[in-house]
């Protein structure tokens, strides 16, 4: 039935007169659809006094403003409705804000009785020397005299780390183009059945249970009963539900420190491997560097062996040179031979005759380092 409305509304989309596009000093300044995993859950709409061009106009702009948001997709669970806003409040604020508005996170995580549904209307109001306001279709859900809860639910759309980076865009810069007019359509047109509304007006806090009729005074009489009075059995149930809500907020908070924690736990873990790549690079550049001195000053004292030249005899000598880490040479031998015996005696001569090299720079670990160095002999014509 509501596709079957909608479809008739998007036909006479051009006769729309957006009369919602103003309210109360403010102006809708952006729409975005909000997505995961490919779902689209709902549209939003920001309401400002003047443009922002930037997040901060948005965050420190005097007056009224309006988080709207309205519920496209068929279903949306109040867990996973909970869950997306945590970790989005959770990767936007730094500690001690989540910390200064703790009792706020947990009263917005536990708003909701029930799942949300296609047409549900959820505004988060900022109000002049009030404070933050949340209503469903209408109905106060959660009402805080602190102003900087809006700034922290704002920051889950325009922090630094948004749902993308279009959605931030877009709801800080009304969408021009066909696209902008079909959030425009599908944001003028999401809205509650008036039996929804009335549905979701049980969900809201601070309700008064029905009244009862008061029962016909009658004379006193002794008791004679050990059962508990009707007032002592409704205080024992109060007392089970408020310590029931009190565990299930104190869970809810323990979840949101055990995910900050492992949040934490990966960022560190992140920064220390990419500074020990960061070392293991510099290492191996220094190591290169390094081996480029030792046989640069090696080559000072080679000699080509008189019989090798005679002979025409020429090739490359690889040696395996291990030194410590004063530049002492503990060892050197022949891994790759050049094929004739005298020139590689020349390449050990060499490096004997060098030794010791300067001292290992302390960016390179290690008591004793093996270096390969090449040493070639070619008779020029």
């Amino acid at each position: 039935m509501n596709r079957f409305i909608a479809a008739i509304l998007l036909a006479f989309a051009t006769q729309i007169s957006y009369a919602q596009t103003e309210l109360d000093g403010m102006s809708l300044r952006g729409l975005a659809i909000y997505q995961q995993l490919r779902t689209d859950y709902y549209v939003g709409g920001l309401y400002l006094p003047q443009p922002a061009a930037t997040p901060d106009d948005a965050f420190f702009m005097p007056g009224p403003k309006r988080m709207d948001l309205r519920v496209i997709t068929e279903s949306w669970s109040d867990r996973r409705f909970t869950q997306q806003w945590n970790q989005l409040i959770l990767i936007n604020n730094p500690a001690d804000v989540q910390k200064a508005q703790q009792d706020n996170i947990i009263a917005f995580a536990t708003m909701l009785k029930d799942d949300l549904q296609a047409g549900d209307h959820i505004t988060i109001d900022l109000l002049p020397d009030e404070g933050t306001e949340i209503k469903l279709n209408g109905t106060t859900l959660l009402k805080s005299s602190d102003p900087e809860f809006f700034n922290l639910l704002l920051s889950c759309w325009i922090g630094a780390r948004p749902p993308s980076s279009g959605f931030k865009q877009d709801i800080l810069s009304l969408p021009g183009g066909d696209r902008g007019s079909s959030l425009m359509t599908t944001f003028e047109i999401t809205g509650p059945t008036q039996t929804r509304i009335a549905e979701t007006k049980s969900w809201g806090k601070g309700r008064s249970p029905a009244a009862k009729p008061k029962p016909e005074s009658k004379p006193a009489t002794p008791a004679t009963s050990s059962e508990p009075s009707e007032a002592e059995r409704l205080a024992a149930e109060k007392a089970r539900r408020e310590a029931a809500e009190a565990e299930a907020e104190k869970a809810r908070l323990a979840k949101l420190e055990a995910e900050k924690a492992r949040k934490e736990a990966i960022a560190r873990a992140l920064a220390e491997a990419e500074a020990k790549a960061k070392a293991a690079a510099r290492a191996k550049e220094l190591i290169n560097e390094y081996s480029t001195t030792m046989v640069r000053a090696s080559y000072q004292h080679v000699r080509y062996p008189k019989r090798a030249l005679k002979l025409n005899q020429q090739g490359t000598v690889l040696l395996e040179v291990i030194i410590d880490r004063k530049g002492s040479l503990l060892s050197s031998k022949v891994i790759q031979s050049s094929g004739y015996s005298s020139l590689d005696d020349a390449a050990i001569s060499a490096v004997e005759k060098t030794a010791p090299f300067p001292e290992l720079p302390s960016g390179i670990d290690g008591a004793q380092i093996e270096f390969t160095l090449p040493f070639t002999f070619q008779i020029s014509s």
